[in-house]
């Protein structure tokens, strides 16, 4: 191109043709190459699948160039000057994302990846209404200006509620197939023992709730009656017909508002606002745990189980036998006995502080750490980051925290869920047993009669014997193989709206926790979510 209009170039020789009579042509003095000689240089332009050259005023020249990669479209640009990057967390609701850039002289090289297939979709889903608006973010030097916001807003409006319904529809599917047969977590003990089907009534607890926020009414009465049917003396086991523990009881609870139940809890208050977990003796008892000392450190009240005890006494109206001032104390060390996960514990504890006055200051602090710990790309977690992005947003809503930065963590959890519109399999829980190497525990060794699994398998590389305080344990960890945990806290997040401008920085900027940062489940569970138990006396006092 030039200011005398369009020629053709041949692939021989220098020559330029008339681009209608295809007369050889004498070479325009002024032409853009020459013009755009220096920004050039910074682009490899043989190697374009597209160059870009565009202006809009009062806006510079932007020059373009764009590879594509397996689906994804790598573009740089060439701006006067660094992007200020507000609003780009919005880009993913068009599947591009900023991946930052370089200084040149007088120019900013800035990086971008589009992910086309996102792309694509949310122009369907937009009636391709809005295509002029990716030249118009160029042709602005990268800036987004009032218009383009509102067109990203409008477009993760509709890739959210979109995918929303992707996982309802699963939700519906998982509900249809539990009813009609058990579908066990998978529990995988140490080396070499084998891993096998063990819990299959607590993920229908998560899926209960998430099925009310949904209003599948006929999939939740349905599962409703099948977990109503599955009761032993008004609470619940985590596997059918086993043992009931107040916290297996609590998160079935987590989707009826079963007063009887609630209350029936209280038989496993320490009299003093805390819950244990389970009852325990020293004799068989069909009604209690027995008691070894492989399992003596789970005879004490649970941080998790106490904050979700006080949840549920709150969502029916319940006075609460337990004081904001007790689950202050433990917010420092805040865990569960029985939770693999750091975002599991936020998440129950900010339901447990969320109607109190009382709580006000614990919900700001809890919050702060929330953020803290998110990652560059609004996702959380360094271990089964789906999952613990969305137990963060579902924190963050119940904690009074929606607007920009929940949403901008909604689009995030969209790259991870599941063409089924599942989300992906998750870790949810954890057993430990203290070793003892000149006998097996035999609560280890009653649950391995239920193995269903002919040989080991390689799913899980992560190191399960580990000490804490001068004690070996080995760890047992809780596969959600069915996808059904994970994808009811999806679907949660996915429910909430998250319409609003909420100021991203408006928290005080403190350092993420350790806790946040633990490359896998065993490391998090050995150094921050056992430790609290351990410190403790492990000569548990009888529970008659």
């Amino acid at each position: 191109m030039s200011s005398q209009g369009r020629y053709l170039a041949t692939n021989d020789d220098d020559n330029l043709l008339d681009a209608v009579t295809l007369d050889s042509i004498v070479t325009p003095q002024a032409n853009l190459a020459d013009r755009f000689e220096s920004q050039l240089k910074l682009f490899d332009v043989d190697n374009a699948h597209c160059l870009g050259l565009g202006e809009q005023a009062p806006y510079a020249p932007v020059l373009l160039h764009l590879r594509l990669e397996d689906g994804c479209g790598k573009a740089q640009a060439i701006f006067e000057q660094e992007p200020t990057g507000e609003h780009y967390e919005l880009l993913r609701a068009v599947g591009v994302t900023f991946k930052g850039g370089e200084s040149h002289d007088e120019y900013y090289l800035a990086k971008f990846e589009n992910r086309l297939p996102t792309h694509i979709h949310a122009g369907i889903l937009s009636h391709f209404q809005r295509t002029a608006n990716c030249n118009l973010f160029f042709l602005q030097q990268g800036n987004i200006d009032e218009n383009l916001e509102t067109g990203l807003l409008q477009a993760a409006t509709k890739r959210i509620q979109w995918s929303k319904e992707r996982v309802f529809q699963a939700l519906a599917q998982l509900t249809t197939a539990a009813c009609q047969q058990p579908m066990a977590m998978t529990c995988f003990p140490p080396a070499p023992a084998q891993p096998f089907l063990y819990g299959d009534l607590v993920p229908l607890g998560f899926m209960l709730k998430a099925l009310e926020v949904a209003g599948l009414s006929d999939s939740y009465a349905e599962l409703k009656q099948y977990l109503l049917d599955k009761q032993q003396d008004s609470l619940w086991a985590f596997e059918s017909d086993r043992l009931i523990t107040a916290t297996d009881s609590a998160l079935i609870l987590q989707g009826l508002d079963t007063v009887e139940s609630i209350e029936a809890l209280e038989q496993f208050s320490d009299g003093a606002g805390g819950y244990y977990p389970q009852l325990w003796s020293n004799s068989e008892d069909s009604n209690k745990m027995l008691l070894d000392d492989s399992c003596q450190h789970w005879c004490q009240t649970d941080y998790a189980t106490t904050c979700m005890i006080r949840a549920l006494r709150q969502k029916v109206g319940l006075p609460s036998k337990t004081p904001v001032e007790l689950l202050q104390q433990g917010m420092a060390t805040r865990s569960g006995l029985y939770f693999a996960n750091p975002y599991l514990v936020d998440y129950y504890l900010a339901l447990a502080i969320s109607q109190d006055d009382a709580g006000k200051d614990l919900r700001q602090q809890l919050l702060t750490e929330v953020l803290a710990s998110r990652n560059e790309d609004f996702s959380f977690g360094t271990f089964d980051r789906a999952f613990s992005t969305s137990l963060a947003i579902a924190t963050m809503d119940t904690l009074g925290y929606r607007g920009r930065g929940l949403q901008a963590s909604q689009l995030k959890l969209l790259e991870f869920i599941k063409p089924s519109g599942q989300s992906p399999v998750a870790i949810p829980f954890y057993s430990t047993l203290i070793k003892d190497a000149q006998k097996e525990s035999s609560l280890l060794e009653n649950m391995l009669q239920a193995n269903v699994f002919g040989s080991t398998t390689n799913i899980l590389k992560q190191l399960q014997t580990r000490t804490v305080f001068d004690k070996d344990h080995d760890i047992s960890l809780y596969l959600d193989n069915h996808k059904m945990i994970s994808t009811a806290i999806a679907a949660l997040a996915l429910s909430i709206d998250a319409q609003g401008n909420t100021n991203l920085d408006s928290l005080p900027k403190i350092q993420p926790h350790p806790r946040y940062r633990c490359r896998n489940h065993t490391e998090y569970i050995a150094n921050f979510a056992l430790p609290p138990y351990m410190k403790q006396s492990l000569t548990p006092q009888l529970i008659a």
